[in-house]
């Protein structure tokens, strides 16, 4: 089986895939030999050319699956059975050729704590290890192997990886990048929401953050009121061209939450892991802006346009200046940045 890239077949005068048989026989060619890409590019051509021969259309999709079928790894299939149960045969096929099979050696990264991971994996076999960084020691919270997923928290979310994984052993397994998943909105409506429910069910990454010390806040949040101005600096440092603002939701010691108007997911997207600089304008102490400093570390999409950026300060707020804000001291609201 071949997931090599295929150059475009060309028709034009002299081709032998001129006529619309000629190229459902291409078409048929690649699919039996494993080259979908090639047979699906000349089926694309074969619409373009022939658009009401439905019949010939259909029978080419039709050959295309049923090879694509054919050549699914079984080993693969047996271990994640209860995920591809609940998809169509073209669901299925989209899912198992959208993702890169590879073989990683012990001792290797998958993702790291606090930056930006574009991937999915689905373990088949082999250990993987979930740890946290703290005072210079790699904190243990969870084991996985077999059947399990890793990165499912930050690949369905904007949202920075909130733990590292690496393997304990050699581990074969199929990794999906955000890139991939994002083209069956176009070929395969609804994939993506079902991958995704069976992440939130089986995905073990929120029971380890909730069972570890990451869970726990050291300081807590309380909600204010006020307008967060934002400008998102370069990488010397300086200022650069974007920038936003929205009003405040909550702060602590270590951070704050305020909410943005953001037209496209990818804009939202492209926020995670700026470092912005901050200028509070807070209810009651409009005369007296504070400036901070940090880092969008998650931003949540709500409905429409709106979310809100999570942003943890690069130095924490003076126990004596956060005091002095106009918060609402008697929430006691605590949860993460």
């Amino acid at each position: 089986m071949s997931r090599e890239d295929i150059n475009p077949v060309e028709s034009g005068p002299g081709s032998d895939t001129n006529s619309s048989e000629d190229l459902a026989a291409a078409i048929k060619k690649a699919a039996l030999a494993g080259n979908f890409r090639e047979a699906e590019t000349l089926r694309a051509q074969l619409m373009k050319n022939d658009q009401m021969n439905l019949k010939l259309i259909v029978s080419t999709g039709e050959i295309i699956e049923q090879q694509k079928t054919k050549l699914l790894d079984r080993d693969h299939l047996a271990v994640w059975d209860n995920l591809y149960e609940d998809l169509t045969e073209e669901e299925a096929n989209g899912l198992f050729y959208s993702m890169e099979p590879a073989l990683i050696k012990t001792n290797k990264l998958l993702q790291v704590q606090g930056k930006i991971s574009n991937r999915l994996f689905f373990l088949d076999s082999g250990k993987v290890v979930l740890f946290y960084r703290k005072e210079g020691k790699n904190i243990v919270v969870a084991q996985l192997g077999r059947g399990d997923l890793v990165g499912e928290s930050s690949f369905f979310e904007i949202s920075l990886c909130p733990l590292s994984a690496a393997t304990q052993a050699e581990t074969k397994l199929f990794s999906l990048t955000r890139g991939a998943a994002e083209q069956w909105q176009k070929d395969h409506p609804g994939l993506s929401e079902k991958v995704a429910e069976f992440c939130r069910k089986h995905g073990r990454s929120a029971e380890a953050i909730a069972s570890s010390e990451l869970d726990r806040r050291t300081t807590k949040r309380y909600p204010i009121s006020g307008v967060a101005a934002a400008v998102v600096l370069q990488k010397d440092g300086s200022p650069g061209d974007n920038r936003f603002k929205g009003a405040l939701s909550d702060i602590s010691q270590s951070g704050l939450c305020f909410d943005i108007k953001c037209s496209r997911q990818e804009a939202a997207r492209a926020l995670l892991a700026a470092e912005v600089d901050l200028s509070l304008v807070l209810d009651g102490q409009e005369e007296t802006p504070l400036h901070l400093k940090g880092q969008i570390t998650k931003v949540s999409y709500h409905l429409h346009n709106d979310y809100s950026a999570h942003v943890k300060f690069i130095e924490p707020i003076e126990a004596g200046t956060f005091k002095m804000l106009p918060c609402d001291w008697s929430a006691e609201d605590e949860n993460e940045e």
